[in-house]
């Protein structure tokens, strides 16, 4: 009994199990709503860029246009300092299928699964200057002991 406890114990340290791994540097929990026009974007990607840390953070809106960021770990939060803010959205790629006439020779049955399909290119859904950090006119500044929450009213 007591070689299997002592065997379980050296497991469990060499496991490292009940260690909470701290993150490269500190980080603090991030907030906002994304609207254009006063109304809510859902599925964008949201991303503040610290050039001075070069450390970024990302999130995607939800149906209220709300995100929480991420750096490290889900929803932990960015680095302290001064971010220029990100937002894209792009819609789902688009295929048509491009289907012969079931009288044409050209015809393949579905069950060979075999189809011509033809993309389309996605076209950003938000003005092109919120993609870049160079073009974006977002910006905040993540403190330590603020609330940061970050609400952006985009523009055409």
């Amino acid at each position: 009994m007591r070689n299997i406890t002592s065997v379980v114990i050296l497991g469990l340290a060499i496991c490292g199990c009940g260690q909470v791994k701290e993150s490269p540097e500190p980080v603090y929990p991030v907030s906002g709503v994304i609207t254009l026009k006063g109304q809510p974007v859902a599925g964008a990607d949201v991303m503040f860029v610290n050039a001075e840390k070069t450390r970024s953070a990302f999130g995607r809106t939800n149906e209220k246009g709300e995100y929480r960021l991420t750096t490290f770990t889900s929803n932990d939060g960015a680095v302290e300092g001064k971010v220029v803010i990100t937002v894209t959205k792009v819609p789902e790629a688009i295929n048509n299928e491009v289907v012969a006439d079931i009288e044409s020779e050209a015809y393949v049955p579905p069950s060979l699964d075999v189809r011509t399909v033809r993309k389309e290119k996605s076209q950003p859904l938000l003005p092109e200057r919120y993609s870049s950090p160079a073009s974006s006119s977002l910006m905040a500044m993540v403190s330590s002991d603020g609330d940061n929450k970050f609400d952006f009213e985009l523009e055409m």
